[in-house]
């Protein structure tokens, strides 16, 4: 079977996109890896479209896959379902992860007593998105220290945005908050908040995030696909391989200059790509981790698929994996 099918076909025989050019949705003060791909000049000759900030991963996924965009960037659990629902994508690079220096975590106020997985047990714990990476990293980690199914489900998820989780926290609207990326970086820095474990604790260095490519993307333009792969992976090659501080200042550089109104904050607490195999190389447990999480949730399609039905890595120019540990 092809690479790109799909467990139902319901690709357009012709997509919509462009060779020359991938619209996409950013982040606010996160510079992605194709935007640096094409800041170091590895993207030339395609061009890099703009059409607005993301709200979520899944919606990013949506966006990609419905044709709104020509790549989208989310969680591997969130691709699995997408997968298995019939959604003709693939995911094409890993672009985050956990290691030892980035990883999600989460956090409680430091004087309060909350120390261990039971002590969470009918509390409220505040996730950026529900049904996303936090919540399944919440439910894997209490599963996993013994909490039963009931113990579990009388926790209380509630969505937060990240940027107000610290204060949402402080106040007490919630018992606990995961936070990654930079606002994990600046909660360390607060002597008030405490943190109970991490991603990298509970699963080790691994990658967690993928990009995807629609399949009618890759078969209507594949010199297209593969160089924009290529060009990325290149790029996330060049943040594993450059000291730290030089990566700091050339992402702020690219935030400065695309003037969007965004702070430099979050390049400034960069610390490594999290992403663990040489040029965002795909492993089949990238995927298959997250199974057993869906397998708990009786979502039993999404939990039995092989891993290699959520992604590919033909376009990737790596093409051994090559694990490698942050600078």
């Amino acid at each position: 079977m092809s690479v790109l099918a799909s467990p139902r076909v319901f690709a357009r025989p012709r997509d919509s996109g462009h060779p020359d050019r991938l619209r996409y949705q950013g982040l606010a003060g996160i510079v992605l890896y194709p935007e640096l791909a094409d800041a170091l000049g590895y993207l030339a000759p395609l061009k890099l479209e703009w059409v607005g900030n993301t709200t979520s991963g899944p919606q990013d996924l949506q966006a990609a896959t419905t044709g709104d965009t020509d790549f989208g960037e989310a969680f591997n659990g969130a691709i699995i379902k997408l997968v298995a629902a019939g959604a003709p994508v693939r995911a094409v690079l890993a672009y985050g992860g956990a290691d030892k220096l980035t990883s999600g975590g989460l956090f409680v106020r430091r004087d309060s007593s909350l120390r261990t997985p039971k002590d969470l047990i009918g509390k409220t714990i505040g996730v950026n998105t529900l049904m996303a990476e936090h919540e399944c990293f919440i439910e894997q980690y209490l599963k996993v220290n013994g909490l039963t199914d009931a113990e579990i489900r009388s926790i209380i998820l509630v969505a937060i945005p990240p940027i107000v989780a610290g204060q949402a926290l402080r106040h007490g609207r919630v018992d606990a908050v995961v936070l990654s990326s930079v606002f994990r970086e600046v909660a360390l820095q607060q002597s008030d908040l405490f943190e109970v474990t991490t991603e990298y604790a509970l699963y080790g260095p691994g990658n967690t995030d993928s990009i995807i490519l629609r399949n009618s993307y890759m078969e209507a333009w594949p010199q297209s696909a593969r160089h924009f792969t290529q060009a990325t992976a290149r790029a996330i090659t060049w943040a594993q391989t450059t000291p730290p501080e030089d990566v700091r200042k050339f992402l702020a550089s690219i935030i400065k200059n695309r003037k969007r109104g965004e702070s430099t904050i979050p390049a400034q607490h960069w610390r490594s790509t999290s992403v663990v195999t040489r040029g965002g190389y795909i492993l089949p447990e990238d995927f298959s981790r997250f199974q057993p999480w869906y397998a708990w949730r009786g979502d039993m399609r999404s939990a039995s698929l092989p891993a290699s039905a959520f992604y590919t890595n033909a376009f990737n120019p790596v093409q051994t994996p090559q694990v490698v540990t942050p600078l």
